[in-house]
C-alpha cells in the first residue's frame, strides 16, 4: 500500500497572547554543578567497525541510491523556468561484523535556491532485535507525521508550509546532531521516540551552551491490514532558546531567548486506493504562540496516476 500527500494549510496569523501586533512575524500560513571543580560530562556514542581480512558478504556491501525531482513552471507571458528542486544520493549499509548495525550518508542538491551540494544525513542505528532501535549523528528529530515523510511521497514534491515553519532548524534542513531512541516492538503496533539534540547552534554542528533540545513523538495503529490503516499520534518537543533567530515565526534580525514549546496532532487514514491524513501543529515560545494545520486527500486512479484534493 502506498501513501501519497499533498501539501495544504489553513491560513491563521501568529499572535502573542491572542493579539495582534508584538513582536511575532505576521506570517500567514499557506499550502510551521555543583562544587569547586568544573566538571565536564562527555557521552558518546561510539559504533566500531570491524575491517574483516576476507572479502565483505553481500549484506555489508554498501548500496548505493539517489532520486531527482524536477519542476517547470511558467506564468504564460513572462518566464519559463526549469528547476532541480532536490537531487539526492546516499551510501547506506550494515557495519561489517556488526548484523545490527546499519549506517546512511547523505547528499542533496537544490538549484533552485542553495546551486550547492549539501550533507544532509549521516548517523547510525543500533537495532535491538523485537524493541527498537538508536540512532545517533545528523539527521531529523521525530517531530511531526509529514517532516518524517520521505519527500519523494510527496506529489507536489513540498511540504506544507505550517510544517515546515512550526519545526525547528528550519535554516539547516530540518536536521540536528544528537541521539534518539525509538521503541517499536514487532508484537505491537506503537511507535514511541525520544531524542536529545544540540538547541542553540553557534555554527553548524556546534552548541554554543548547555541548552539541549528534548524531542518525543508517539504513534498508535488502531487498525493496519492489507487494505486498511488509520492511525493517530502526538509530537512534543521543548527547549530553551539562547540568543537565537527563528526567522519562520519572527523577523529574521530577532534574537530569540526564552522557554520553546512546541507539540502537534495528527491523524492519518488510507483505505485501498484512498488516502488522508492532517495535523495541528503549535509552538509556544515565552508569551507568543504559533499555530496552524493542513488537510490531504489522494485518490489513485491507477497506479502511476493519482488524484490530489485540497
Amino acid at each position: 500500500m502506498r501513501n501519497v500527500i499533498t501539501a495544504f494549510c489553513h491560513s491563521h496569523e501568529s499572535l502573542p497572547d491572542g493579539k495582534a501586533g508584538g513582536n511575532l512575524k505576521n506570517t500567514k500560513w499557506i499550502p510551521v554543578f555543583t562544587g569547586m571543580t568544573i566538571r565536564i560530562l562527555y557521552l558518546s556514542v561510539l559504533f566500531i567497525l570491524i575491517e574483516s581480512n576476507s572479502s565483505f558478504t553481500q549484506n555489508t556491501e554498501p548500496n548505493l541510491h539517489g532520486y531527482i525531482q524536477t519542476r517547470f513552471t511558467t506564468d504564460f507571458e513572462n518566464q519559463n523556468d526549469f528547476m532541480i528542486r532536490r537531487a539526492k544520493l546516499w551510501v547506506d549499509g550494515n557495519a561489517p561484523g556488526l548484523e545490527n548495525v546499519s549506517y546512511k550518508i547523505q547528499m542533496v542538491y537544490r538549484s533552485f535556491k542553495d546551486e550547492a551540494v549539501m550533507l544532509q544525513d549521516a548517523f547510525a542505528d543500533v537495532k535491538f532485535n523485537k524493541i527498537g532501535s538508536l540512532r545517533a549523528g545528523r539527521f531529523v528529530p521525530d517531530f511531526m507525521l509529514q517532516r518524517m515523510q520521505p519527500d519523494y511521497e510527496i506529489p507536489v514534491l513540498e511540504r506544507a508550509l505550517v510544517i515546515n515553519g512550526l519545526i525547528h532548524s528550519s535554516k539547516s534542513m530540518a536536521r540536528q546532531i544528537g541521539i534518539q531512541f525509538t521503541y517499536q516492538p514487532n508484537y505491537f503496533p506503537i511507535h514511541f521516540s525520544f531524542g536529545v539534540f544540540n538547541a542553540n547552534l553557534e555554527s553548524p554542528g556546534m552548541n554554543k551552551d548547555q541548552n539541549l533540545l528534548y524531542t518525543s513523538r508517539a504513534q498508535v495503529n488502531l487498525i493496519k491490514n492489507d487494505n486498511t490503516l488509520i492511525e493517530v499520534g502526538a509530537s512534543g518537543a521543548y527547549r530553551y532558546a539562547n540568543s537565537i533567530t527563528m526567522n519562520t515565526i519572527y523577523d529574521a534580525t530577532q534574537l530569540i531567548t526564552g522557554n520553546d514549546y512546541r507539540f502537534g496532532f495528527e491523524f492519518q487514514m488510507v483505505y485501498k486506493s484512498f488516502g488522508f491524513q492532517s495535523e495541528y501543529v503549535q509552538a509556544n515560545i515565552n508569551k507568543d504562540r504559533a499555530w496552524g494545520y493542513y488537510g490531504l486527500a489522494t485518490l489513485y486512479l491507477i497506479s502511476d496516476l493519482q488524484l490530489s484534493g485540497l
